[in-house]
């Protein structure tokens, strides 16, 4: 009797199970944080398509930058589990952009939370506001 043959398929077994469990996991975990996003609405309000509001997280850098229209943003962040803090706000123009940009720009400088699933992106502030993203490609 050859026990290393039987050890042998039995690793083999480990492995399949171990490719299977990672294969059947949730959607929501081969989506991050990190990369680009799309504003779809704003409080479930649709976001009308000529802002065009965009954010992306590089978590290597802490940075997050984005655009609303053609003007650009960008601020420094941490995370943690589901924990999001934009460390000093958001650094945006000083042009008055709109009551929806502005408004964007309130609730992403007081992100309290996030939730990731099915490649969309959810942004918590404290008063409960919330920013409704879709993965940009």
């Amino acid at each position: 009797m050859n026990i290393f043959k039987y050890i042998k398929k039995a690793i083999v077994f480990a492995l399949i199970l171990f490719s299977l469990s990672l294969a059947l996991q949730s959607p929501s975990y081969a989506v991050t944080l990190e990369g680009k996003w799309k504003l779809t609405s704003l409080n479930n309000s649709p976001i009308p398509e000529q802002f065009k509001i965009t954010a992306a997280f590089d978590p290597d850098e802490s940075l997050i930058t984005g655009n609303v229209g053609p003007i650009p943003y960008f601020g420094s962040y941490k995370s943690t589990d589901n924990k999001i803090e934009l460390s000093n706000g958001v650094i945006k123009p000083l042009v008055y952009l709109g009551p929806e940009p502005e408004e964007y720009f309130s609730t992403l400088s007081s992100a309290q939370s996030y939730d990731l699933s099915n490649q969309k992106l959810i942004i918590t502030n404290y008063s409960g506001k919330k920013l409704s993203f879709v993965k940009a490609e």
